[in-house]
């Protein structure tokens, strides 16, 4: 039997499609592409979940390193004012009033506000100063902000410092000469890599302010005052990696009129070359805790707790310091002092009790402490 020739055509088509299809069925099998980076691979079908998002990029870390110690612990805040005590309400109008108010609104209103630790200006732009004019606008703004200094900058007089500022030197020669920083009342600010030569106090953080890191600087100068002054019920404050030179008081924390229950301050991996006194000098400090510093030819003293203070000092370098850690003998503190190294510089003169802090720390071995502090104290 003979088929039609347009039947005949056909068939013959037919049968070309199917031979193509399974063709370019064994080569897709062939060329199956592997799962894109970062897809979830079903282990059953061994098919990748395209819609499962990448792998995070890790977030780029501070460049002087992460802080430690007190700055970077959370602090519970004042809580919200009772609304019916401020008014006077009570008994049935005060029910009343609750009845009405969003129970998940309400529940939200009486948490208890906490800062988490601080961050500095990481939410907000990066701006680069040039002159004592734009420094005092950026840093007094109300929004956070990263503000970079390149080169030196005269300032005349003490530039306020707002919260959530970070203010980086960035290059050769970025700092200050002449005044000064006032971080007052401000929360959330991070000093660093910065050059200070003051006519007075280079860094006073003071009227409450918490949550400050002040890192990898240089400075000098100071006169008769302290380089940094710690003062005023300021609270949660890290000082590291810094070099303190050609001054007589580098560090003071808390005043005689302060008021106990604030004052708690990290010094840790500064390097103390040749300043004469306050290494910190600590008066009414809730806790003062010194560790893996490096002190050399400091004619007068170290450390000097007074006042009460509880001060925990382990793991520092004393050399050619005569008199490494103290009490006032007329207003004494407490010190404890554990694992230092001490080189031409007396025994300490440890007093009382004091806590251990609450947060997670690293001791370096003593022994390396000159190296390792001198190698990255200051700016670059």
């Amino acid at each position: 039997m003979r088929l039609h020739p347009l039947a005949a055509a056909c068939l013959a088509a037919l049968l070309c499609v199917a031979l193509t299809s399974c063709s370019r069925q064994e080569e897709d099998a062939d060329d199956t592409p592997e799962p894109p980076v970062g897809a979830a691979v079903d282990p059953d079908t061994g098919e990748a979940d395209e819609s499962s998002p990448p792998p995070e990029t890790p977030e780029e870390e501070w460049p002087f390193g992460t802080p430690v110690g007190w700055a970077d612990q959370p602090m519970a805040l004042a809580g919200p004012v009772d609304e019916d005590e401020a008014d006077g309400d009570s008994g049935d109008d005060a029910e009343a009033s609750a009845d009405e108010e969003d129970p998940d609104s309400e529940e939200a209103e009486d948490a208890p506000a906490e800062h988490p630790g601080v961050t500095g200006g990481a939410d907000g732009e990066t701006v680069t100063a040039t002159d004592a004019d734009q420094l005092a606008e950026y840093l007094g703004a109300e929004e956070p902000l990263v503000v970079e200094v390149e080169g030196g900058i005269d300032l005349d007089g003490t530039v306020r410092v707002a919260s959530d500022k970070t203010l980086l030197g960035v290059g050769e020669g970025a700092g200050f000469t002449g005044g000064g920083l006032a971080v007052d009342g401000a929360d959330n600010v991070i000093l660093a890599n910065l050059g200070m030569v003051s006519e007075g106090p280079a860094v006073t953080i003071r009227g409450g302010a918490h949550h400050v890191w002040v890192d990898g600087s240089t400075f000098s100068g100071g006169e008769d005052d302290s380089l940094i002054s710690v003062t005023d019920g300021a609270d949660h404050v890290t000082l590291s990696w810094n070099h303190f030179t050609e001054a007589e008081s580098a560090v003071t924390v808390g005043g005689g009129d302060d008021e106990p229950g604030a004052l708690r301050v990290t010094v840790h991996h500064n390097f103390f070359d040749g300043t004469s006194e306050r290494h910190p000098r600590a008066r009414n400090a809730e806790h003062v805790h010194v560790f893996n510093n490096y002190f050399r030819a400091n004619p007068e003293y170290g450390v000097q707790s007074s006042h009460g203070s509880q001060v925990l000092v382990e793991g520092n370098y004393f050399e050619n310091t005569p008199v490494s850690v103290s009490t006032e003998p007329d207003e004494p503190g407490n010190v404890v002092t554990r694992d230092n190294l001490l080189v031409d510089s007396d025994q300490p003169e440890p007093r009382g009790t004091v806590p251990d802090p609450p947060y997670a720390y690293e001791l370096d071995d003593t022994v390396n402490v000159p190296e390792l502090v001198m190698s990255r104290a200051g700016i670059d």
